[in-house]
């Protein structure tokens, strides 16, 4: 069983956004005062997920197939990954993570995309 670190910052991440029609959930880390940029993390394609409002710091690990029925066990989706949020505090099973960094603000468009409340 293994799992694989696909990416860490030691800063605060948020539950921005969850479109139930897309199945995409966005994580976003934005406060001026202390960053000086945003970072928004997405999940497409969700099929399970359990989350924490808020994360700091935050990793993502991906788990393989064992560690993901071992976790989830009768739970487990038949696509997708198993997305491990700080440990297992959350998770998340999606088609893929991806990130990126900017200098928008709360209000400036996600680069994925249009979700309502980030305009």
């Amino acid at each position: 069983m293994t799992v694989q670190e696909i990416a860490s910052w030691n800063r605060k991440f948020q539950v921005w956004q969850y479109s139930v029609s897309h199945s995409v959930l966005l994580l976003r880390s934005y406060h001026p005062q202390k960053y000086e940029t945003r970072i928004d993390v997405a999940f497409p394609a969700i099929s399970l997920m359990k989350l924490q409002p808020s994360y700091e710091p935050l990793s993502i690990h991906q788990a393989d197939e064992e560690e993901a029925v071992r976790r989830l066990g009768t739970q487990m989706p038949t696509h997708g990954s198993l997305f491990l949020l700080n440990g297992g505090e959350g998770y998340v099973c999606a088609a893929k993570c991806s990130w990126h960094e900017d200098q928008g603000d709360h209000r400036t468009p996600s680069r994925f995309g249009p979700l309502r409340g980030t305009e």
